[in-house]
């Protein structure tokens, strides 16, 4: 099977029950996008108080996190199960430089570990200077509705939700 037919077929449900060697993910699968950051973005606008409100007017990390993660799960998008979705397990952003908010930011993610339902992604900022961020962030792809009445619907009926 080449990789273009590979990264396009979109896997079933019970790909994942049958065999231990459906993979979700693709080793080497790269994903590049652009974004222009704006007020929304800023660490000023993070929470009320002086430890948020007396920073310079820089993007904030959470918000490069967001933009990773969304980066890597619209590539996962392409060969996810119908009833599945992809949740972080882990996210490791170094936040090398500030980004000025305004600044339009090249962010690059790259599949380095994809095994059954988890993939690992190394993840590069840029913006028009330097490398602003570099890190991983890894993902498993849970079947929704097992995953909400199995790990969910308990934590939830504890809250009296």
């Amino acid at each position: 099977m080449t990789t273009e037919t590979f990264v396009r077929r979109r896997l079933s449900p019970l790909d994942f029950r049958r065999s231990r060697s459906a993979t979700l993910a693709q080793r080497g699968l790269l994903r590049d996008a652009r974004y222009q950051t704006g007020p929304q973005d800023c660490v000023q606008t993070a929470g009320p108080g002086p430890e948020w409100s007396n920073k310079p007017p820089v993007v904030a990390s959470y918000a490069v996190i967001r933009l990773c993660e969304e980066l890597c799960m619209v590539a996962l998008l392409d060969t996810m199960p119908e009833g599945y979705c992809s949740l972080g397990t882990r996210q490791n952003l170094g936040h090398l430089g500030p980004i000025a908010v305004g600044a339009e930011i090249a962010i690059t993610v790259r599949c380095v570990r994809a095994r059954g339902r988890y993939s690992s992604w190394h993840v590069t900022v840029r913006d028009s200077h330097e490398i602003v961020g570099q890190g991983r962030t890894d993902f498993v792809a849970v079947h929704r509705p097992c995953y909400e009445a199995n790990r969910l619907a308990p934590k939830r009926a504890a809250l009296g939700v």
